[in-house]
């Protein structure tokens, strides 16, 4: 006896009537698959042509748009588009790959409502085979971002990336900052969030930020609180590898400026939506207006500054757990090297306070407050950034 839903016959004779009513087999009838793949060919002509330009590095969005509003090709869909855009020379080993949507949107936004709050990490590029990379760019390049208009400085660390590298560094930021944003409407930098590099620790470099009014915060570990400069360098590098396909006797370091001010151009991205907006365009005089666009667009951005009463969430782990952070899976700092062995990081912590926020998914979130039980600083993980574990209490558990 068929057990199979009427519903589920319904539908299907249903759908071969639409494909009969189109004629054959309709989108997938020999003259339309020859008539994309036309398409699909003059479109990737044109991303080419923008590549070997140094115009723009496009996005799928702006190649999409292209496809639509100039070329007219409104029967390509925007997944086959995508696809073919992968399978670029200049993008096939360069796109983005993900390991499943298990953590999608369930981090803590990063919220600011004022310019000039900066993350900052270093980038690097790999050794390449095919030439010599002098030594004075082997110690890669400064990437500051800001967090609320998404504007990207660049310096290289030339020679070295020690304390006066860095400071010569920060200065040369310092001065791109005034060449950008110097004007009336012009905005100082206020703070600078950096992971605890050497370097950046080191009091040439703290005096400096003092002494330019720039308050500095510390963080480790936790790769959420890293992820605005992450992110920028790691589409500082797909934009120059895609450019180096297309100038193949060029060098990296004569192409960096050329990538970031692509970067700084093109629309910004808010929670998949585009805006009208570019990096460049943002600053002092029209902030509450782009503010809007922004919170029109993500109204996370909104709800996240706000914390959750604590006793309405059910927590992972309890006040006064010992547990570990887990080991990043990636870091622009160690490139190759080999973590396999060893999953969490030797220091323990000990929970003092447990924190429920609101997450990009509108869901209640959960973090936790926890005391260095080596060296009692203190540090904010998710909770998916940790592991319970077991460590030698030595001293008394912090109040």
């Amino acid at each position: 006896m068929n057990s199979t839903p009427k519903s589920v016959h319904w539908r299907a004779a249903a759908a071969a009537r639409a494909r009969k009513k189109r004629g054959g087999n309709g989108d997938n009838s020999p003259e339309e698959r020859k008539q994309r793949q036309s398409e699909l060919d003059v479109l990737m002509s044109w991303v080419t042509e923008r590549l070997s330009s140094m115009a723009a590095v496009p996005r799928v969005e702006d190649v999409v748009k292209h496809a639509y509003t100039v070329l007219g090709f409104r029967k390509l869909k925007r997944a086959e588009i995508a696809r073919r855009l992968r399978l670029h020379p200049a993008y096939l080993m360069t796109s983005a790959q993900t390991r499943g949507r298990t953590r999608w949107k369930r981090y803590r936004p990063i919220i600011t409502n004022t310019l000039g709050m900066l993350h900052g990490d270093i980038g690097f590029f790999a050794v390449r085979r095919e030439y010599e990379t002098p030594a004075r760019y082997r110690s890669g390049y400064l990437v500051l971002k800001d967090i609320l208009s998404r504007f990207t400085y660049v310096v290289i660390l030339r020679g070295s990336k020690g304390a006066d590298a860095m400071v010569r560094a920060l200065s040369d930021a310092l001065e791109q900052h005034e060449r950008f944003f110097g004007g009336s409407n012009g905005h100082r930098i206020k703070s600078l969030a950096f992971d605890q590099e050497t370097s950046v620790m080191s009091k040439k470099v703290q005096d400096f930020l003092r002494a330019n009014h720039i308050a500095f915060h510390p963080f480790q570990f936790s790769t959420s609180k890293s992820k605005m400069a992450e992110g920028a360098i790691r589409l500082i590098r797909n934009t120059v590898a895609r450019l180096l396909l297309q100038h193949p006797t060029m060098r990296w370091w004569k192409i960096l400026d050329a990538a970031v001010l692509a970067l700084n151009s093109r629309p910004i991205k808010v929670n998949g939506k585009t805006l009208s907006w570019t990096p460049m365009d943002v600053n002092a005089g029209n902030l509450a207006r782009y503010r809007r666009a922004v919170l029109k667009a993500d109204p996370v951005q909104y709800f996240g500054q706000f914390e959750i009463n604590p006793s309405l969430v059910r927590f992972k782990y309890a006040v006064g757990s010992v547990v570990r952070p887990k080991l990043l899976v990636t870091s622009s700092a160690v490139v190759g090297e080999k973590r396999s062995e060893v999953s969490l990081e030797a220091d323990a912590f000990v929970v003092t306070q447990q924190q429920a926020y609101v997450n990009a998914r509108f869901e209640a979130g959960r973090a936790y407050r926890c005391v260095n039980l080596r060296t009692r600083q203190e540090e904010i993980f998710d909770e998916s950034d940790l592991a319970e574990s077991v460590g030698a209490v030595t001293s008394k558990t912090p109040e």
